[in-house]
């Protein structure tokens, strides 16, 4: 499995995304159920545009999403060094550089802009982490990416029960934790809040994490700093640690370049009471 997946990524990064970009156009995006997925979900977020500008934006962020894909392929099995080279800025470093200094615990809240794998490296050339993941179906898939998460030392357990505890085990010893707030949680785990136009189901573990333990909150991001390069945002939470402001933090990041976020994913999944699953 680790080779086959070497030999996919064997490219460097800019001469990949190339092709991939290329051979997008050659194809009919439109009839990709991520495209059919990310169209409905931009609908529902991006109601003012039209629709011939709303499918652009799906089509956009298709390419970008198998972009990031080969960028996660890339990261997993590359070393943090060399990860590193392709992340020419990184914004508000302090939140991060600062809390890490004090040794008091830090909780990192990212969001699925570009590739999630590309930040987790870069963090473990920072400092040891905890993070909770959901683990991948393909078993050998699965092993692979978790071998190679925490060999560049990031502890990872799956967001289950056992998984949580490990997490207050960790913040409470003063560690790193990362954690993703825009996924849609098992049922008694979240709550209703707004996310762009509508209510959607939304992780309450961060922000009770925040709370209960009184530990600093930071939100990560990543975008395009070029065609072929990343840069890494980091923005403070706000003081009101809720998942309306944990919601509302997210749609602030996601609006800095709306083309790099993973609109396939079913956000909306869960409606509430009165709503139909949109999908």
């Amino acid at each position: 499995m680790q080779a086959i997946l070497y030999l996919f990524s064997i490219l460097p990064l800019k001469p990949a995304k190339a092709l991939i970009r290329v051979f997008a156009r050659l194809i009919p995006i439109n009839k990709l159920r991520m495209f059919r997925v990310s169209l409905v979900n931009i609908k529902i977020c991006f109601n003012e545009l039209s629709l011939k500008e709303q499918e652009a934006l799906a089509k956009e962020s298709v390419i970008e999403s198998l972009c990031s894909a080969y960028e996660t392929l890339y990261a997993l099995s590359r070393s943090t060094k060399a990860i590193s080279k392709n992340i020419k800025r990184i914004d508000n470093k302090f939140l991060l550089s600062t809390n890490i200094k004090s040794d008091q615990g830090l909780i990192i809240s990212g969001i699925h802009n570009r590739s999630v794998d590309t930040a987790l490296q870069w963090i473990s050339g920072q400092t040891p982490a905890v993070s909770l993941y959901k683990p991948v179906k393909n078993k050998a898939l699965e092993s692979y990416v978790k071998k190679h998460r925490e060999q560049n030392g990031i502890k990872v357990y799956a967001t289950n029960f056992s998984g949580v505890k490990e997490l207050y085990k960790a913040i409470n010893n003063n560690k790193v934790v990362i954690m993703a707030s825009d996924q849609v949680p098992a049922n008694g785990m979240g709550e209703y809040a707004n996310f762009f136009n509508r209510e959607a189901y939304t992780t309450t573990l961060i922000t009770t994490l925040a709370n209960k333990t009184k530990k600093p909150l930071i939100y990560i991001g990543l975008f395009k700093a070029s065609k072929d390069n990343i840069k890494i945002v980091f923005k403070k939470a706000p003081s009101i640690k809720t998942v309306e402001t944990m919601n509302s933090t997210m749609e602030d990041m996601i609006m800095k370049c709306p083309s790099d976020y993973s609109w396939e994913y079913k956000r909306f999944k869960k409606p509430p009471t009165g709503l139909v699953d949109p999908y």
